[in-house]
């Protein structure tokens, strides 16, 4: 973090555009038009008092520069630049999701869906299990795992002597219970 406070920050006509254009979208983007190289040393001033950030974007979203690897990268203004530029910036919330309500976002007849349905069993499932009715490979299943989890189900795991480890799905009531 910056230790310059934001009221002591010296900005150029240039440095307020980008600024205040980023702030009027909804992501905070920076969109660039003009490859001078006047604009990279504009930006790289606003990354270097961290009132931009790098971040990794898709590649329909604006961005300026690649990464090693040919992903684009952007520049999203942080708190900071909000604050240098006098604009308030509220972080939008982003939708809490339940165990309960992901199971609609899940399309029936699908591999996922047959995850779902054996980690509600009262014993819930191994790897193996997972593996044995998806024909997925470990390093796929335990994705799937882990991208349950970002849909809002909450999956808890033991360590298990003959099995390795299991997995279930974690019901609403059982973890307001636990809590």
């Amino acid at each position: 973090m910056s230790t310059t406070p934001a009221a002591a920050l010296k900005l150029t006509d240039a440095q307020l555009v980008l600024l205040s254009a980023a702030s009027q979208r909804e992501d905070s983007l920076v969109v660039l038009t003009d490859a001078h190289p006047s604009v990279a040393r504009t930006i790289a001033a606003l990354l270097r008092k961290e009132l931009l950030a790098e971040v990794m974007v898709q590649r329909r979203q604006p961005n300026w520069r690649q990464d090693e690897n040919g992903k684009p990268v952007g520049l999203k203004l942080t708190a900071s630049g909000y604050a240098a530029i006098g604009v308030e910036h509220n972080e939008p919330n982003k939708p809490e999701t339940s165990p309960t309500a992901a199971p609609e976002q899940i399309r029936s007849g699908t591999k996922l869906q047959k995850v779902v349905y054996l980690l509600r069993r009262d014993h819930g499932a191994t790897l193996n299990d997972l593996m044995e009715k998806t024909g997925w490979l470990p390093h796929t299943t335990r994705g799937v795992l882990s991208g349950l989890r970002k849909k809002g189900f909450v999956i808890s795991s033991e360590a298990t002597n003959d099995d390795g480890r299991r997995y279930w799905i974690t019901m609403p009531d059982e973890r307001s219970a636990t809590a």
